[in-house]
């Protein structure tokens, strides 16, 4: 008898221990699944919020190309009309443009002098509950300035090594400076301006191109082609100082504002770099009145200006470093004579300037003469 009493108190023990487990299962489950609904009604919240406060540009257009001095109208709708922002502020590439509005009502961006190329116009809504709403677009500016072309006089001409497929020159402490391109014969020369004379000489590695150079604190340095490399030397003794690596595909020219290394790599893009760890500060896309001028190849700083050699034209461009623009083409056309003109011969490359004197040397690739030269406005 008292054997079957335990017995029965044992199973009734049991089967109390598995329904008690049973229901916190349920309940445990049933709390996981509220949670989980309420965590998916919290994120659609944040979802349909996001597109809420969208806004969306009415003015300008996508990709719509403006010239620089015209005002452009700025205006944006809100995705929901029955929640509209307090304020709305309005920038270009990350930079305010216009004052805070109270309302959807159109801004004003005034463009005189503002940088050319591609603009990344964005607009950000702010409502009373810290919520932001934000939109973006793009549009281009070209130049609006009117310009101006230029000619040329020959003041004097220099004998120049035919050999030396020119991708750099400077002019510094009564001497020309070269650099020189091509696999297996790109070199930096010191060279007498008077007799074309080559008076000291780094050859570069065979598996490099050489291109631009440009002079800073008393050092030289030589951009390559593809390698991806810059060369800094000792001005006076031409003994290899350091090596650079940049991230620019491909190097073409390169000169020296005071502050900044500025680069080309073929497309219509400046590039501003640090001069010592030649780490990119900022960059410009070039512009005529007709859009982005391709081809950017060797640079010479002048008085304020960059001038540009054009790959394969006869045209040097005069670049406002500040917004892109080019306010001047210079037509070098006629410039090499047709009985200097051989087999070897190939484009104009190369604009060297003497700061002191004010003089100007052009030449191209295995020319066989450099130039001095005085640039006027061109009667059209």
């Amino acid at each position: 008898m008292i054997i079957e009493i335990k017995f029965k108190t044992y199973n009734t023990l049991t089967k109390f221990f598995f329904v008690l487990v049973i229901i916190l299962s349920v309940g445990f489950s049933c709390r996981q699944t509220d949670t989980k609904h309420q965590n998916n009604i919290a994120g659609e919240s944040v979802h349909e919020a996001s597109a809420r406060y969208k806004l969306n540009f009415m003015s300008p257009q996508i990709n719509q190309v403006f010239k620089t001095g015209q005002a452009i109208n700025l205006q944006v709708s809100a995705i929901d009309s029955t929640d509209q922002p307090d304020s709305i502020q309005f920038l270009v590439d990350g930079k305010r443009i216009n004052g805070v509005k109270k309302t959807l009502e159109s801004a004003t961006w005034n463009t005189e002098n503002a940088k050319v190329g591609e603009q990344n116009i964005e607009a950000v809504a702010y409502y009373g509950s810290n919520t932001k709403g934000q939109g973006n677009i793009k549009v281009r500016l070209v130049s609006g300035t009117p310009e101006i072309y230029y000619t040329y006089k020959i003041v004097k001409a220099y004998p120049h090594d035919p050999s030396a497929y020119t991708q750099g020159l400077i002019f510094s402490d009564n001497y020309l400076f070269e650099g020189t391109g091509q696999y297996g014969q790109s070199t930096l020369r010191k060279v007498k301006l008077s007799s074309g004379e080559i008076m000291q000489v780094y050859n570069l590695p065979n598996e490099v191109f050489g291109e631009g150079i440009a002079t800073f604190n008393d050092k030289i340095i030589q951009i390559t082609w593809q390698e991806q490399v810059a060369f800094i030397f000792d001005k006076t003794s031409f003994r290899l100082l350091n090596k650079l690596y940049y991230p620019m595909k491909e190097g073409w020219g390169i000169t020296f504002d005071g502050t900044y290394l500025i680069m080309s790599d073929g497309s219509a893009n400046l590039y501003f770099l640090d001069k010592d760890y030649f780490t990119e500060v900022s960059r410009l896309e070039v512009c005529d009145n007709h859009g982005p001028v391709q081809r950017l190849n060797e640079l010479e700083y002048i008085e304020g200006e960059v001038w540009a050699n054009v790959y394969t034209t006869d045209t040097i461009v005069r670049i406002n470093p500040k917004t892109g623009v080019i306010t001047g083409k210079i037509d070098m056309s006629g410039l090499l004579k047709p009985e200097d003109r051989t087999s070897n011969v190939n484009v104009l490359n190369g604009i060297a300037y003497n700061s002191l004197t004010k003089q100007i040397f052009v030449t191209g690739k295995n020319w066989p003469k450099l130039f001095e030269i005085n640039v006027f406005q061109k009667r059209r």
